[in-house]
């Protein structure tokens, strides 16, 4: 029993530390798994620059805002702590289209692309409908790749979709069994980030 138990947190631990490592508020860091090659031929100081205003202004005060001032639990976010999470988001992708104009054009179709995966999540949390945020990052990503492959049929970006697509799986099946989430739920998930990726074919 005992060893058992250990086990149960072992397995837990396993899938909580997996669920934070492939959290939607990374995407602008992973996306550089099928973006990578639109935006070599920026120079490493910009690169550099970039990751940094990413981090702070993506990840480092949209979390201090949902935490301090919204008070979320990003671990259990009631309907009310996802209407915020998702407006929030839904903001910043609006600043970082414009930004990006200026700065990583490329870029500028997958923020209108994570734009209108944030609004539709929120519009669904409006209706009372849970879909599961990370497969609809993950599954915007996946589809995402395969329409820069189609457009541009860069060599060796097929892997790097199918690496995406194995992660997509690996997160849908961390939050089934974390419960986080039911399979409709995860599969409404996937259809909004599939969906919304489809933007990128019009920029």
């Amino acid at each position: 029993c005992l060893s058992r138990g250990l086990g149960d947190v072992y397995k837990r631990q396993v899938l909580q530390v997996l669920a934070i490592a492939t959290h939607p508020v990374f995407l602008p860091i992973f996306s550089l798994l099928v973006y990578a090659p639109l935006v070599a031929y920026h120079g490493p100081s910009i690169k550099i620059l970039a990751a940094i205003w990413v981090a702070f202004v993506y990840l480092i005060l949209p979390l201090i805002f949902l935490k301090v001032v919204r008070k979320v639990d990003f671990n259990t976010p009631g309907l009310e702590g996802r209407k915020s999470i998702y407006k929030t988001y839904t903001i910043n992708n609006a600043g970082f289209i414009a930004v990006n104009i200026f700065v990583f054009s490329e870029y500028v179709s997958f923020f209108i692309g994570f734009f209108f995966l944030h609004l539709l999540l929120w519009f669904l949390i409006f209706i009372e409908l849970k879909a599961s945020w990370h497969a609809a990052a993950w599954s915007f990503l996946v589809f995402a790749g395969l329409l820069i492959l189609y457009r541009y049929q860069m060599a060796g970006l097929d892997m790097k979709v199918f690496a995406a697509f194995v992660i997509l799986l690996l997160v849908c099946a961390t939050r089934y069994f974390q419960k986080a989430h039911s399979l409709f739920e995860l599969g409404m998930g996937v259809a909004v980030g599939a969906i919304t990726s489809s933007i990128i074919l019009f920029f």
